[in-house]
């Protein structure tokens, strides 16, 4: 992230860890910010208790040892991160510093465009200090969503329901899976199984025990069930007891109550959640066979209408000419291909012809150069091709098809480059650079991404890197077949962050 100078300065401790680095990164933008770790020399420790703004971006545990002793004053402002808030309040404000105590709920491997965070209550009122006030304006402009300021003691018990309860509930999910296969004379299934036999109700309970136990550190975990608020062990050991004593009468109660409930949430919000979780189980799924998923070139095509197939492929002619949108090796000229193949068509009765730009292809079309033309229109992930909009309105044409293409984005390299640390950059068509953003900065945050112009096709992108015409150093966004068709290795495969990566593509002839 690009740096900017200020007239404060900032410290990040704890900077080596994930989320430490995570907000160093960004913090860079606002003002200069001092990283410190436990290994720092004390030269750099003296430093950071002179910054205005120091983020404690550690254990909620170590927060006491840290600040023993320290004399700060009120024109600097001490901001923890903590997931449970109990007692921080009080040991910040008796280092004499304002206390800002913010919680990004979704930790560092989500952007912060789609992050939210929680605001919580302190005795000095942070979020109205000048730095403080600074500090919430700049997230708000990254796109983080804040919550309304709510007392410690609210925070914490959100968070034992939100957090605390649902990583005990992996242990109580052990026990009872452990049960019932002992009861069932079966062994214990395994993790990666269960997700394997999943469907989309019960890929988002197991789904979230692999992510619960995967994405937290184990010192957080430990820390958030031992600092649980109001006693979450004690609810759990309750609620099972109670359950001990559930007749089957009684069960189809508590079902009916928890139906009544749900449906009491606005239609349009639990639509929200079951898309969310289908696209959880796609998404998933799609990792569980990404073996079989990554030695298959061929993309799922869905014609969505066409007219019938000897109106577009004429008897008389043996030889028909095609204009695409894009060259050799791109997605539109895969699309093509599917759509030959999914008709019976032997693309020997093809003649491709790579026009680079939908424009290009709606003149050629129009002028009678080619018998038929293939363009791309809109993108489930990142909506629809502006370019191709313009010539849509200026040309007359007539729709022999409607295709809808899945696009399997892979992040290709030079042949001679083998691994992601040889990589410094990403650059590619602009749609695909949309469509593969959110995975570039959670998996690939040190890469600098450049999109080029529409032009740029992906697999020119592609014939670029491997004719030097690009440094080595640069990856691009393409198909299987483009890699293929240009001798280059592939680092990535299903890159794009929608799993329902799909494409819309017409084929259109002269009118």
């Amino acid at each position: 992230m690009k740096k900017t100078q200020s007239k404060f300065t900032q410290a990040v401790i704890g900077a080596k860890g994930s989320m430490g680095r995570f907000l160093a990164q960004h913090l860079a933008a606002l003002a200069p910010v001092i990283e410190i770790d436990t290994d720092s020399g004390a030269a750099a420790w003296r430093k950071a208790w002179k910054a205005d703004v120091v983020w404690l971006s550690t254990p909620r545990e170590a927060i006491e040892s840290i600040l023993r002793g320290k004399k700060l004053n009120k024109k600097q402002l001490v901001v923890d991160i903590c997931s449970l808030k109990k007692d921080v309040g009080e040991i910040i404000e008796k280092s004499g510093a304002t206390h800002l105590s913010l919680h990004p709920l979704h930790g560092p491997k989500v952007p912060l465009i789609g992050q939210r965070w929680a605001v919580v209550q302190t005795f000095s009122h942070g979020e109205q200090h000048p730095l403080g006030r600074a500090t919430l304006d700049f997230f708000k402009k990254q796109g983080v969503a804040f919550l309304p300021p709510v007392p410690q003691d609210q925070h914490d018990f959100m968070m034992g329901i939100t957090l605390s309860i649902p990583e005990v509930l992996t242990i109580v999910l052990n026990r009872v899976v452990a049960s019932y296969a002992q009861r069932s004379g079966k062994p214990v299934p395994s993790e990666e199984e269960l997700m394997r036999w999943a469907v989309p109700a019960s890929n988002a309970i197991f789904g979230a025990y692999v992510h619960i136990i995967n994405s937290t550190p184990e010192w957080l975990r430990y820390e958030i069930v031992k600092q649980a608020p109001h006693d979450v062990l004690g609810a759990i050991r309750d609620a099972c007891r109670g359950i001990e004593k559930l007749s089957l009468g009684d069960m189809e109660k508590e079902i009916a109550k928890q139906t009544q409930c749900v449906h009491q949430i606005a239609p349009a919000e639990r639509d929200r959640i079951r898309r969310w979780i289908n696209q959880w189980f796609v998404d998933s799924t799609k990792t569980f066979f990404k073996a079989a998923k990554e030695s298959r070139v061929k993309p799922t095509l869905t014609i969505q209408w066409m007219e019938e197939k000897n109106k577009i492929f004429h008897r008389t002619k043996k030889i028909m000419t095609v204009g695409i949108h894009g060259i050799d090796g791109c997605f539109t000229h895969e699309a093509l291909l599917r759509f030959l193949e999914e008709n019976g068509i032997s693309e020997a009765c093809v003649v491709p012809k790579f026009l680079v730009t939908a424009e290009n292809v709606l003149k050629a079309v129009t002028s009678g150069k080619t018998d038929l033309g293939i363009l791309a229109v809109a993108n489930s992930g990142s909506g629809a091709y502006v370019s191709s909009m313009a010539p849509l309105g200026k040309y007359t044409f007539k729709v022999k098809a409607v295709v809808g293409m899945e696009i399997m984005q892979c992040l290709l390299a030079h042949s001679s480059v083998k691994d992601v640390e040889d990589i410094k950059e990403v650059f590619g068509h602009p749609q695909a650079v949309s469509q593969c953003k959110r995975t570039l900065e959670e998996s690939y945050p040190r890469l600098k991404v450049i999109a080029g112009k529409d032009s740029d096709d992906t697999a020119l992108c592609a014939k670029w890197i491997a004719e030097g015409a690009l440094p080595k150093t640069t990856a691009t966004l393409a198909s299987q077949i483009a890699a293929k068709r240009y001798g280059l290795n592939i680092i990535s495969y299903n890159m794009h962050h929608d799993p329902f990566n799909t494409t819309t593509f017409l084929l259109v002839s002269k009118r």
